[in-house]
């Protein structure tokens, strides 16, 4: 490879100044795109909506989940994370229980699955505890998270999160 010098790469040296490019020339006008190749308008920006979101975290139960032979039979731990999102008009503005979704249901409703038959995946098991969540017609969206400690050896945790939006009616 043969070395190249300041001035065949375009530099302009001067003595006592720093090394610099020459201005690049102006790019050539072009003409204007007709009206129907013009881009289309940007979307509107999300408008910010009114929402509580309830939630219960690391919530441990134990549920006869797994798809191998030594997971058949007995309960394994798993750990859950719950959070819905109630409609606007769900506040506790009265400062009365009534008028909200208690974390006890969140609770009720996770127990519940964890106590049921023996499920092959914990993906069901979410979309299960998700379905139960959204039966609240107050309740706009789901998410839920469940991890299988000592699932993967080695690791922190593996599980899986999933969210549900109630269709539109």
């Amino acid at each position: 490879m043969r070395a190249t010098g300041p001035s065949e790469l375009g530099i302009v040296a001067r003595p006592g100044q720093p090394l610099r490019r020459p201005a690049r020339p102006p790019a050539p006008e072009t003409a204007p795109a007709p009206a129907s190749a013009a881009a289309p308008a940007p979307a509107a920006a999300p408008q910010p909506r009114n929402e509580t979101r309830i939630f219960v975290r690391g919530l441990m139960v134990e549920a006869e989940v797994g798809v191998y032979a030594h997971e058949k039979g007995s309960r394994r731990p798993l750990v859950v994370d719950l959070e819905i999102t109630v409609a606007p008009h769900v506040q506790a503005e009265t400062d009365q229980l009534s008028e909200t979704i208690d974390y006890d249901t969140l609770v009720a409703h996770a127990r519940a699955v964890a106590s049921g038959e023996h499920l092959h995946l914990i993906e069901t098991f979410a979309e299960m505890v998700a379905e139960r969540l959204l039966s609240d017609p107050r309740v706009i969206a789901s998410r839920v998270r469940v991890e299988k400690p000592g699932a993967v050896p080695g690791a922190a945790c593996s599980g899986v999160e999933i969210v549900r939006v109630r269709p539109a009616d």
